[in-house]
């Protein structure tokens, strides 16, 4: 998900602060300015702003050097954009990002780092180019620095493949990862080289979306699963931030269909938020989302549909919903809409809802059941041409597919296809055909079935 199971997720991840200090020369506004980044972190936003604003006092930062000024604008930024004032976030994002370069070729690694903190700006509210761009220009420019500040140039290519994973082509994210991790790798024991466990954590985290994305499951797991024990011991197992990529995971789980684990970590994930005091925040709707969607999948229909309301009521007070976790929302509000053959109700949210999983490049499975689903809905308004071309499109989906859960999800659907022809009156040899695949399935793999039928 932009479930950035999805940087939406996550509470800000900037580079570094400082790209160049020295951890031996701490002073108090580094004090202030490493509690307020742990306060920031544990989406404690009042505590943040008050060290920041202690650090940076509107009267002083005027005087202070050109580092501590943009660091002071990155900050005071970070709490804006929490807190919803977009405009002057960006605003204050891009003067330090000006400052930066006007300080001339000594200041380029802090010009660097506050590309790319501007880059995770744009890529967490969905300025999918201008992050783009933002961050190609910090890899460039990383690259030249790379012998002298070696650790903004993994830091950077961790960032662009953020922003490509959550690009309707997330693929593009894997080269710029694997390199950062590349580098991170051969750089094991040069701190000075390394970035901050949590960027790891990260990069692990939005390769195990692309396989995902890919169908890729088992190798999506082990990806968030390396991100989750990252995050676990750079900030504990009770930390925001770990229960984000918890969340994550048990997005992989659900497609895999293990849903007692998947159940168990979402618990798990929300116990954090909520003892953050987070209840209202972006995290805990992903997790509602996909607590309802599992609920739903396992037929318990009045919790699946209180979840699925509360994500959606949480996601709509955010500046920037997540798109991911909506879509699983209103996905699983239709089914139980469609059951009820409420098709008014499903209609308001459903066709728009697999749109966007379209273009976030949903899991294929969990794609093929929404795209069934809503063959369903235009089955159930007796729009035949339409419920056949969506049925054919999930059955594609599902061959291709390489998960071994697709093969018996498209047994159902094949009979389904069948009924739609019937009604436009279709090829009688077709339906034949459809039907004796559909037998021959379930009877090669009836086991497989049982446990691995999407419930649309």
């Amino acid at each position: 998900m932009r479930l950035r199971i999805f940087a939406a997720l996550l509470p800000v991840l900037a580079a570094p602060v400082f790209a160049a200090a020295n951890p031996d020369k701490l002073s108090r506004f580094d004090d202030l300015v490493r509690q307020g980044r742990d306060a920031f972190l544990a989406s404690d936003l009042d505590r943040a702003a008050t060290a920041y604003n202690q650090a940076c006092p509107a009267d002083v930062v005027a005087t202070y050097p050109v580092a501590k000024e943009v660091t002071c604008e990155s900050l005071l930024a970070s709490v804006d954009e929490a807190r919803g004032n977009l405009a002057r976030a960006e605003q204050r994002y891009l003067h330090a990002v000006a400052d930066a370069e006007q300080a001339g070729p000594a200041y380029r690694p802090l010009y660097c780092a506050k590309l790319i903190d501007l880059g995770e700006h744009y890529h967490r509210q969905g300025r999918t180019q201008a992050a783009e761009s933002t961050l190609l220009q910090a890899v460039d420019l990383a690259r030249t620095l790379a012998a002298v500040n070696p650790e903004l140039l993994p830091e950077a290519l961790l960032h662009l493949g953020g922003v490509y994973s959550d690009s309707p082509q997330p693929e593009r994210g894997r080269a710029p990862l694997t390199e950062a991790l590349a580098i991170v790798t051969s750089a094991a024991g040069d701190r000075a080289a390394e970035p901050p466990a949590t960027e790891i954590a990260y990069a692990h985290s939005r390769l195990g979306m692309i396989e995902l994305a890919a169908g890729h499951l088992r190798e999506a797991e082990s990806e968030m699963r390396k991100s989750v024990a990252l995050a676990t011991q750079a900030l504990g197992e009770d930390h925001p931030v770990t229960a984000a990529y918890q969340t994550n995971l048990a997005l992989t789980l659900i497609v895999e269909r293990r849903f007692d684990n998947a159940w168990l970590v979402l618990r798990r994930a929300q116990f954090v938020v909520e003892s953050r005091q987070l209840a209202a925040g972006p995290e805990l709707a992903v997790i509602c989302a996909e607590m309802g969607d599992v609920a739903r999948i396992e037929g318990k229909f009045a919790q699946a549909e209180d979840y699925a309301l509360q994500a959606i009521s949480l996601l709509n007070l955010q500046p920037k919903p997540d798109a991911r976790a909506l879509a699983i929302a209103q996905v699983t509000l239709a089914g139980i809409y469609l059951r009820s053959h409420d098709t008014a109700a499903a209609e308001k949210i459903l066709p728009e809802a697999v749109e966007v999983q379209r273009e976030t490049a949903a899991n294929p499975i969990m794609l093929g059941a929404s795209i069934q689903l809503l063959g369903e809905l235009r089955a159930q308004q007796r729009n035949w041409h339409a419920a056949e071309a969506l049925d054919r499109e999930a059955i594609g989906i599902y061959r291709r597919s390489e998960s071994a859960n697709a093969n018996a999800a498209i047994a159902p659907l094949l009979r389904t296809l069948a009924d739609v022809l019937k009604h436009e009156g279709g090829s009688k040899s077709e339906v034949r055909a459809l039907e004796s695949q559909a037998r021959d399935i379930l009877r090669t793999a009836p086991l497989q079935f049982a446990q691995a039928t999407p419930h649309v």
